[in-house]
């Protein structure tokens, strides 16, 4: 078992590159208006219910876009804190 952990730098940012897409792509299609002018409970319920859903969908649209954000800026520190200490250890 090796001990050595490899950074696969253009596989990582593939990946996050799909992510970003993906989130950004993310759209909700939740009518907020069913039954204009109808006073029955049940529409209002819906009605709400799909004002929620919509704001919890932009909620976590905007939580993945920060996650992949957050991951871009992690491995980037990742990578060159290896290539400082690499070159460190060629130095001794």
């Amino acid at each position: 078992m090796s001990t050595e952990i490899k950074i696969k730098k253009s596989e990582i940012e593939q990946a996050l590159t799909q992510m970003k897409a993906s989130s950004e792509a993310l759209t909700s299609s939740f009518p907020s208006s069913i039954g204009n002018g109808n006073r029955l409970d049940v529409v209002n319920k819906l009605n709400e219910i799909n004002r929620t859903l919509e704001q919890l969908t932009e909620n976590y649209k905007a939580l993945m876009l920060h996650n992949e954000e957050m991951t871009r800026q992690s491995v980037e520190q990742m990578v060159e804190k290896d290539q400082e200490l690499s070159s460190k250890m060629l130095i001794r």
